[in-house]
């Protein structure tokens, strides 16, 4: 015998319907993924030089960001406001769409605050902070013997 579970689109209890499901999905679900801004996700990569930060941010343009060091931290941001225009014979659309995140992380003590550098390329923001000389590693020195 096979079970199939059947929804007829109906409350089948009292105080479930429209505005349970509007609790208990995510907004996104109901408005649309355009309108709730992702958190663009982060990988953290260290060498024996520098430390690199690469940054999911499709969509965006390098005008977009701001980084700053403040206090030991670096903070990430972008903000973008896009406005589309729509004419047509019988009515006219205008559809506003505005999108920012920040991100900030705490700075290790090896990393040299002068010489970081940032670019954005294919919807990725890479962000390479250099260590100070004193925190890279000495390459091992071989002694001869006279």
């Amino acid at each position: 015998m096979n079970l199939i579970k059947f929804n007829s689109g109906f409350p089948s209890r009292k105080g479930h319907g429209m505005m349970d499901d509007f609790f208990t999905r995510s907004i996104s679900e109901f408005m649309g993924s355009d309108f709730v801004m992702n958190i663009p996700s982060v990988n953290v990569k260290e060498t024996s030089d520098y430390y690199l930060l690469e940054l999911a941010a499709p969509g965006l343009e390098k005008d977009d960001f701001n980084i700053q060091v403040v206090d030991e931290v670096i903070k990430i941001s972008a903000e973008k406001q896009v406005e589309e225009n729509s004419n047509d014979e019988k009515f006219n659309r205008r559809e506003f769409n505005y999108a920012s995140f920040s991100r900030s992380f705490p700075l290790p003590e090896a990393v040299n605050t002068e010489s970081i550098v940032a670019g954005y390329e294919n919807g990725i923001l890479k962000i390479t902070l250099g260590k100070k000389e004193e925190a890279k590693p000495i390459p091992p020195k071989r002694i001869d013997i006279s």
